[in-house]
């Protein structure tokens, strides 16, 4: 069975939007708690392990729609993703482990990945309606 790849690439944009929505709130409640004592932060597991799913998930193909075309290539091999290296940060001496700075750096960052997703997800949308011939808007 094959299954398209633009539905496959709608569905993890959108999956990835979900995501960042859902970190943007989680680093949100941990700067309103930044005083309060004994709060530890929060902070959502690796998007990339909210893809792992239960069931086998179907390659995406390329459809040949003339015998011309040429076959699709092999899969590229996923790179393994590097270790980032975090600041260490010291405790309030209330017990708090909220650091503003680290927190702030996290908000923009999934703000920047958040912009970039729906980016990805509109200029696909655009790319179907040319390859429609349907007029955007």
């Amino acid at each position: 069975m094959s299954v398209p790849v633009h539905s496959l690439l709608f569905a993890l944009l959108s999956k990835r939007a979900a995501w960042l929505g859902a970190r943007q709130s989680v680093l949100a409640q941990n700067l309103a708690n930044a005083d309060t004592p004994g709060f530890r932060p929060n902070d959502l597991a690796p998007f990339e392990r909210s893809l792992a799913a239960p069931g086998p998930i179907p390659a995406p193909t390329l459809a040949r729609t003339a015998a011309a075309h040429f076959p699709g290539t092999a899969p590229a091999r996923a790179e393994e993703p590097r270790g980032r290296r975090t600041g260490s940060w010291e405790l309030a001496p209330s017990g708090n482990a909220v650091v503003l700075e680290e927190q702030m750096e996290k908000l923009a960052r999934t703000q920047l990945e958040h912009q970039l997703a729906t980016s990805l997800y509109s200029r696909h949308v655009a790319m179907l309606r040319t390859a429609l011939g349907t007029p955007a808007g």
